[in-house]
């Protein structure tokens, strides 16, 4: 992560990265309405075809998903200034986002389904280690006892997770091929990733914007309870898991040039 450059990111993250991270998340929802509206609409789409289609609707959500991320990643990682970055903005197409992505994304989400499935692993044997059988549990009161011995450690693991996840996405967003974006998923593990984490203003940026994060998920969660608000419900969590997906883009880029420089 050594590589010296002078590009639109390097700009943003001189002055005020917090806000420039913001601006030019907004920028790229906003300089594109259609790119927008195709991306959110096919979200949706796939959202309600989950009620028919299951898994496989869940599994083409993701990919799709992932694969937008990536490309907006390249792209901001990859333009020299502002007017570059708004041309090929202009100039997204979801078609062409999709297809040229869609390998990375698809050894991406299987990497993340292999990496969850061992954690959920990991926690039924110490849910058992305590005497209990999640065949087995009968009463609210043994549910709520493993949510307590649970809690702490998956908290913790959330927070770490959240700490190093933008480096973990942009190195799956600067893969080739499926390959690639299966195993730099795996970089989560990487102890020199690890290191890097902790150089610069790192820490600081991902924490400011991970605080960001929390405070606008914790609003939707107020928002969209309330009774005249939660028929709309399903629309608004879109539109916001639109947001977070152009954002944590932008977020995982800024973060790599902050402990590349």
């Amino acid at each position: 992560m050594q590589e010296q450059r002078q590009f639109l990111l390097d700009e943003a993250r001189a002055e005020e990265p917090i806000k420039n991270t913001l601006r030019l998340a907004w920028e790229f929802m906003v300089l594109n309405k259609k790119f927008t509206l195709t991306a959110m609409s096919l979200l949706l789409l796939l959202n309600i075809l989950i009620a028919f289609l299951g898994v496989l609707a869940m599994v083409i959500s993701g990919i799709f998903s992932l694969a937008i991320q990536i490309y907006l990643s390249k792209l901001v990682y990859d333009a020299q200034n502002i007017e570059e970055f708004i041309k090929e903005t202009k100039a997204s197409k979801v078609e062409v986002a999709v297809a040229k992505n869609a390998l990375v994304a698809t050894g991406a989400y299987w990497a993340w389904i292999i990496l969850f499935l061992s954690l959920f692993f990991i926690l039924v044997l110490v849910i058992e280690s305590y005497g209990f059988s999640l065949d087995n549990i009968k009463t609210v009161e043994e549910l709520m006892l493993i949510g307590q011995i649970l809690l702490l450690p998956i908290t913790i693991l959330a927070i770490l997770v959240s700490y190093i996840n933008p480096l973990v996405q942009s190195n799956i967003a600067l893969a080739s091929d499926f390959k690639g974006g299966f195993w730099a998923t795996f970089s989560i593990f990487s102890p020199s990733l690890w290191r890097n984490s902790f150089k610069n203003g790192y820490p600081k940026y991902i924490v400011m914007m991970m605080g960001l994060i929390f405070l606008a998920l914790l609003f939707l969660g107020i928002f969209i309870s309330l009774p005249i608000i939660n028929i709309l419900a399903n629309f608004i969590v879109i539109v916001m898991m639109y947001g977070y997906m152009v954002l944590i883009s932008v977020v995982s880029m800024m973060g790599r040039r902050i402990v590349e420089t």
